[in-house]
């Protein structure tokens, strides 16, 4: 089962890895590749919003434009 969340217009989708035991996710509303992973759903939507605001600040600091978020 996947669990869906958001951020800033970003969406997280992310589910529970038996072999690894943790829950594992990737951002889905862009071209550009974005993980994250957790060992708690807390923690998980932590590291998920803590990847896109990365991925902002990162495009920011190298004058990049960040991928666009669709719907």
């Amino acid at each position: 089962m996947k669990i869906m969340i958001k951020y800033k217009g970003y969406v997280g989708h992310f589910s529970f890895d038996e072999k690894t035991n943790l829950f594992q996710g990737h951002v889905a509303n862009i071209h550009d590749v974005i993980t994250f992973q957790g060992t708690s759903v807390a923690s998980t939507r932590k590291a998920f919003q803590d990847a896109v605001d990365d991925y902002i600040k990162w495009h920011k600091k190298y004058g990049k434009e960040s991928d666009k978020v669709f719907p």
